[in-house]
């Protein structure tokens, strides 16, 4: 009886230890950082600091080279003494989640746009410290881009176009017109549009009727989602041009223009998992650049409640998709 109840004593201690030790997420009130901040960035290792005395107990720098590249995908990239991890990452209202050291849940702020601190609290004595990070130019970090890797599309805000308006000339002052000819402007800019709609299964709780994804030749992105709740919902934002034209041209080279215009189903299990519910939507990709443009249509993408992929088609759809959400997605 007495070993009995040592033994729960102890099963019950050490439930109670796990629970503890479980990490939960902090309050990170003060924390203005978004996902915006840390998309595509990358930081540089300076010190760590012990918040309640303000003191450096450990140096970065050329002491202990350090860099994370937070990517698009949520993946964070480690670099510490030469040797190259990834691990998973997430901000949720001021708090991340992504391993750095020995160390996986943190508050993040940002005293300036070129610095970043990571404070975090040791579980054994439960003292607060601070990771500080300074930002820096990719160039200056060991990662690597692959060669497969989309382009990086950074999205502005929604923001009207200034276009720079000539001085006015009166009437009475004609004469004036001849003195200052009207400005001789360039050719205008090649043509890009890109388009994605549909996609994915009809079905759930909140089925969705309509999705669709358009980017003009200005950078002017509209997204419209109509769904069986919320009804239909419209954001618009702009792009930038150079950005847009570096993601078309990329899109030219991995041979988009030469792809057939339709992948359909080669066998009967796919054949018959049309008619299946949840019910697919056909995926259909528009591109144009230039006098160039090919519409693309698959009607079963992606992968269903299976965790099965019925057509093949060219992994660069996957990507173009990919891209044009997240670009659609971002604030």
């Amino acid at each position: 009886m007495v070993l009995r109840q040592l033994f729960l004593t102890g099963l019950l201690g050490l439930l109670l230890f796990s629970v503890h030790a479980q990490v939960i997420p902090p309050v990170c009130p003060y924390s203005k950082v978004t996902e915006t901040h840390l998309v595509e960035s990358w930081w540089q290792y300076v010190q760590t600091l012990h918040v309640a005395s303000n003191k450096v107990v450990h140096q970065g720098l050329d002491a202990y080279p350090s860099f994370v590249h937070f990517r698009f995908d949520n993946t964070a990239e480690v670099g510490m003494t030469g040797q190259i991890s990834q691990h998973p990452w997430k901000l949720d209202r001021g708090a991340l989640r992504f391993v750095y050291r020995s160390d996986s849940l943190f508050c993040v702020h940002q005293p300036d746009p070129a610095t970043l601190h990571f404070q975090f609290q040791t579980p054994e004595r439960h003292e607060q410290y601070v990771y500080v990070f300074r930002k820096v130019e990719p160039r200056a970090t060991p990662f690597e881009r692959p060669w497969y890797e989309l382009p990086t599309v950074l999205v502005t805000r929604d923001k009207k176009a200034v276009i720079p308006s000539q001085k006015k000339i009166p009437w009475w002052a004609f004469w004036r017109r001849w003195q200052h000819p009207d400005q001789q402007l360039g050719p205008p800019p090649i043509r890009i549009q890109i388009e994605v709609s549909g996609g994915g299964y009809y079905g759930g709780i909140n089925p969705v009727y309509r999705q669709f994804v358009k980017i003009n030749s200005e950078g002017r992105l509209v997204r419209e989602v109509q769904t069986a709740r919320e009804g239909l919902m419209v954001t618009r934002k702009d792009i930038a041009r150079n950005e847009l034209e570096a993601f078309a041209y990329w899109i030219r080279d991995q041979g988009y223009f030469d792809l057939d215009r339709a992948y359909d189903c080669k066998e009967q299990l796919c054949h018959r998992r049309k008619g299946e519910k949840p019910q697919p939507i056909p995926l259909q990709v528009m591109v144009t650049l230039g006098h160039q443009t090919k519409i693309i249509t698959i009607p079963i993408w992606g992968l269903d409640n299976q965790h099965i992929q019925y057509i093949p088609y060219p992994p660069v759809i996957d990507q173009i998709v990919e891209t044009v959400y997240r670009m659609a997605d971002r604030s």
